[in-house]
Parts: C-alpha cells; structure tokens; sequence
C-alpha cells in the first residue's frame, strides 16, 4: 500500500485492433475510484457547476469548511464541559441520549436527507439542530437548580444535537466528494490529488476553530462570566456560522433523487461491501484512543502530576497539533499515497498504549506527559484528513452518503461502547484495545486496497467483454480478432 496516485484513466487502442475501423478502445488499467460507473447521482455535481474554475471551488469549499467548524467547535464545547458544569447524572444523560442518536441518524436518517434535500440543505439542517442542541445546554444552566428542568432540557438538545452529528457529517462527506469531483475536472488531475487537498484544508480548519472555540470557553470562565452567559455567547456564534453557510454553492445534480426507502438503507447496504469493514480501524482506533486518554490518563495522570488547570490545555494541545499537522499531511498524501500516512496514524495510536506497558508511564513523568498528548494529536490528523480522504476515494458517486454515515456510525460507536462501559473496563482494558486496533489497521488498509484492484479489474474485464460483443454483434469481429 501506498502507491503513488496514478494519472486520470486515459482511452488506449486495444491490442489486436486495426486503424480507422473503428474498434473498440479499452480503458486504461486504472478504473473509477469505487469501480462503478460514475453517473451523475444525488449529491453529485451537476452541469451548471461543472463549468466552475478550480479557484472558485476552492474558495467555495474553504467557506463551507469555515462556516462547518465555527458551527460545530461553537455547539460541541458543551459535550466536553457538560459534566463540570451541570453534574454527573444530567451530563451522562444527555451524553448518552447524543451517542444513540448519532447511530441512529447515521443508519437511517443521514442518507435519506440528503436524497431528499441535498448536501447543502442537509448541513443547514444539521447546524441549526445543533444550534438547539447549545440552547438545550444553556437552558440546563438556567434552571441549574431545578434538577428535572434540567434534565429535560439538557435531554431535549442532546436528541437534536445526537440526529445534527449523524446527519451533518454524512452531509459533510457528500459535499465533500462532490467538490472533490468538480475540482478533479477543473485542474485536469487524479481525483485522489484532490480529495487530499480538501482533506487537509477541512480538518485544518476543523480542528483550529476546535482549538479556539475550547481556549475561549476557559478564558471566558477564567474571567468569571457565568457558565450559562458562555453558552449563550457561543449559541450566537453557532447560530451565525448557520446564517452564513447560506452562501455555500449547491453542488448536487439535476438527476432525479433515488427512492427514498433505498437511501434508508444506504448506510446497511454497504456492509456486504468488505471494504467497509477493513477501512474501520482507524475509526475505531481514534475513538478508543480518544476514550483512553480522556476518561484515563487525564484522570488518573494529568491532572496529579500537572493540577487540573493543565488538562483542558492538554486537550487543546492535541487539537493544535491534530490542525497544524492535517494541512501538511494533505500534500504527503498527494506524493507518497495515502498507505504511508495511515501507517503513520496507526503508529501514533498504538504508541500510547505502550509507553503504559513498556515505559513505565506516567506517574513521575511530569511535563513528559505531553508526548501522549502529541502523539494523539498526529494520529487523530490522520484520522480527520486522509482517513475521510479514503472514505471519498473508495465510496464515490451514489455511494458517499452511505459510505460516510458508516464513518460516523464506526466512530459514534467506539465512543458510545467507551462511554456506557467506562465504569467496568480499568484502563489497561482501553489499553489493550487501543493497541490492538491500531496494530491490524496498516494490514486492514492495505487488504482493502488489495480488495479494490481486483474488484477494478474484474470489473474492467467485464465491461471490455461485454463492448466487445456489442461491437461483434454490429459490426462483425475485427479483421485480426483471431490473431
């Protein structure tokens, strides 16, 4: 794995065949990236932006992706403060009602959406759930006092924010692949070229905008402002990045949208794909990863050997790193292929675990704490640039939304299995999980990779097969067909 992109396919005489009769002309080797046929389907672009410069759908994608990580740095912030600042059993409530609706979206609300609305109109919906989402945790803040008030309204955002994840990463995914097909036109290059500079640029912004959005929550806390005038404050900034996504392009096609009850199952209908499942790791790695050390080590490490003031800054520092590494990781991944960098992010991923079982790890480590956190930080670039990148090159066309909502439902998932067993799995537990899963993903990746140039070939083969007695069937065999 890790081969470099190759050019576009490009039409080549087939051998055997005579000039100027008008014979066949075979593809090359290299097929569409899923292997399919690439026609125009729902969230694919369409011939009116077809026709958009490179620079136009760069500048166009790079506000979606500043108005996308305002929106959800701004609203998600609760997620991480919420057991802090409302109590343990309102938090774990509402955290636990956000995880079962983001699988539940993910499975059968995501695709349908954005059959029947488009990519566009589906993140619109999706930030402005997540806009109710910060207004259910202000609400809780409120009534702080009255437990069950609380409760409710922390519940009732948590369902919105939980169906807004599911659907608004789904979303994301589509209209990142349709921008991925459009600038692949428009600058004449591989598609994979332009999936890992769109990854790249996204999960910068993504992850800056996270950094921001955490930083300034405990800097306006540190400056005494109540906890609920905070969530109001970033409610507003949440409902503004909404406002302003209303400038994005429409990138989806004038081809009628396919049936509704078939887009419910898109996300299902993909599990008889093997690739689905060997592309999992690096989604289930970052998840336990990202369990281990925020329910572990912060608990348990960071905030004995460093106080707990250090640990929100730990935190950021991962973000930080996650968003200054994704922008170079893009243009790796353009010239050594994806494979180098997944092996990269495993490597990181599976370096935690062991400085616990091999190094001694932490206690009296200090300040060296901080490798833990750096080494999350790369893995999880990884995980946010060309993992998603992947997901686009291997799910195309008709197949984005569903290939992208079994992303988020595998990330959901860890992370949901983390949250409810946290209390009986001890950390060596996490450990081990972690370790493992990060060891099989450099193997599971190149076994997909593996998967799909036979499924490229067979299918290739049985295309060129059936043009071939097209073209006997009409015109006769070539002159030297035999030969």
């Amino acid at each position: 794995f890790g081969s470099r992109n190759r050019a576009a396919p490009q039409e080549q005489p087939l051998r055997g065949g005579v000039g100027g009769r008008g014979c066949l002309m075979a593809p090359a080797e290299e097929a569409p990236e899923h292997g399919y046929a690439q026609l125009p389907g729902p969230g694919e672009p369409g011939p009116e932006t077809s026709a958009a410069s490179a620079a136009e759908l760069r500048a166009n994608f790079w506000w979606m992706s500043a108005c996308f990580s305002v929106n959800h740095g701004c609203v998600t912030t609760p997620l991480v403060v919420a057991s802090t600042v409302l109590g343990g059993e309102v938090a774990a409530a509402g955290n636990g009602i956000l995880y079962i609706m983001t699988m539940l979206a993910s499975l059968f609300v995501a695709a349908p959406m954005i059959s029947m609305l488009g990519a566009k109109a589906s993140l619109l919906c999706s930030m402005f759930l997540y806009c109710i989402y910060a207004g259910g945790f202000t609400l809780a803040l409120v009534f702080k006092d009255a437990p069950p008030v609380a409760w409710a309204a922390f519940a009732i955002g948590s369902m919105c924010g939980g169906l807004a994840a599911g659907a608004m990463w789904t979303a994301q995914g589509s209209y990142f692949s349709s921008s991925a097909t459009l600038l692949s036109a428009a600058e004449g290059k591989p598609r994979t070229a332009a999936t890992a500079s769109l990854a790249g640029s996204f999960a910068s912004m993504y992850l800056a905008c996270e950094v921001g959005s955490k930083l300034g929550y405990s800097f306006l806390q540190k400056l005494g402002v109540d906890p609920w005038v905070v969530g109001l404050v970033y409610m507003v900034l949440g409902a503004s990045a909404w406002v302003l996504m209303f400038r994005v392009k429409h990138l989806d096609s004038d081809t009628p949208p396919a049936s509704l009850l078939s887009k419910v199952w898109s996300a299902t209908s993909l599990w008889s794909d093997l690739n689905i499942w060997l592309l999992s790791p690096t989604n289930l790695s970052f998840g336990f990863a990202a369990a281990f050390m925020n329910g572990y080590v912060n608990a348990n490490f960071a905030q004995h050997e460093l106080g707990p003031d250090w640990v929100g800054a730990l935190a950021a520092l991962t973000a930080a790193t996650a968003a200054l590494l994704s922008g170079p990781f893009g243009v790796l991944s353009k010239r050594t292929g994806k494979g180098p960098l997944v092996a990269l992010g495993a490597t990181c991923f599976l370096c935690v675990p062991l400085c616990i079982f091999q190094l001694g790890c932490c206690e009296g480590w200090g300040m060296w704490l901080v490798v833990l956190y750096l080494l999350q930080g790369t893995g999880r670039a990884v995980y946010e640039s060309t993992n998603r990148a992947i997901f686009s090159d291997f799910f195309a066309g008709q197949d984005a939304e569903g290939a992208f909502a079994n992303c988020m439902l595998q990330s959901s998932l860890s992370f949901a299995i983390c949250f409810f067993l946290q209390t009986n799995l001890t950390g060596c537990s996490l450990a081990y999980i972690v370790l493992v899963l990060a060891a099989v993903t450099p193997l599971s990746y190149a076994c997909a990779r593996w998967v799909r140039r036979r499924r490229m070939r067979r299918l290739a083969k049985e295309k060129l097969l059936a043009l071939l007695a097209d073209q006997e069937r009409k015109e006769g065999p070539c002159p030297d067909a035999g030969a």
